[in-house]
């Protein structure tokens, strides 16, 4: 992984969140200004080059590039992956797959057992369980009815959860989504890259689209 170059994108919580791993060395995309200002691909581009300028590389000195995959914003998701996928068409680099929960447990900087409860709206939630920055179980989307029956915990978020949670404490996040995404990128990427690697970005929605809740209702 040392030796490796990887550029990383997360855009899951709606803000622009990227870095560059050069060699083993991190580098980290500045917080937005105007971060209330909705993703847009021609805002990621800029921010992707400033990063290679840093770093003294171009396009074609990267080895991969990383996506913060999601469950998370559709809007920022599918915005990240076709920017990702726009840049490697010519490249045709190997693309690893973040969870963007996984980075949401990173923010904490704990290693005991932590919930990651995300709002996905429609009465739902995007859920991870995480302790030392392994996965205890795959990232899922449940109601909140179900989130309200799991025993209390620890748990960490971005927003305010639509329900009371009693029993449970709500960890702060303290660590730049920036950096916690260099982290999982380098403890992703340890393993090195895989000849069967795919070269497109996929984002992982986990929920179901209104769409195909209405053809689920109809069945």
């Amino acid at each position: 992984m040392h030796k490796l170059n990887v550029l990383a994108l997360d855009t899951a919580c709606g803000d622009i969140s990227a870095c560059i791993i050069k060699d083993g060395e991190i580098f980290t995309s500045e917080p937005a200004e105007n971060p209330s200002e909705k993703t847009r691909s021609t805002s990621i581009v800029p921010v992707l080059e400033s990063l290679l300028q840093q770093t003294e590389l171009d396009w074609m000195q990267l080895d991969a590039l990383a996506l913060g995959a999601g469950p998370g914003s559709f809007t920022g998701l599918r915005i990240a992956a076709a920017t990702l996928a726009g840049i490697n068409s010519g490249l045709k680099l190997p693309v690893f797959h973040l969870s963007s929960l996984a980075l949401t447990a990173r923010q904490t900087e704990r290693d005991e057992a932590i919930w990651v409860l995300e709002d996905a709206r429609a009465g739902e939630a995007f859920v991870g369980h995480y302790h030392n920055h392994q996965s205890v179980q795959a990232d899922s989307c449940m109601s909140w009815v179900e989130v309200e029956a799991l025993t209390p915990g620890c748990f960490c978020c971005h927003g305010e959860p639509p329900v009371d949670l009693p029993g449970w404490r709500r960890v702060p996040l303290t660590v730049s989504r920036s950096t916690a995404l260099a982290y999982e990128t380098i403890s992703v990427c340890f393993a090195g890259l895989d000849k069967d690697m795919p070269t497109y970005p996929t984002p992982i929605y986990l929920q179901l689209s209104q769409a195909e809740r209405n053809a689920h209702a109809r069945v």
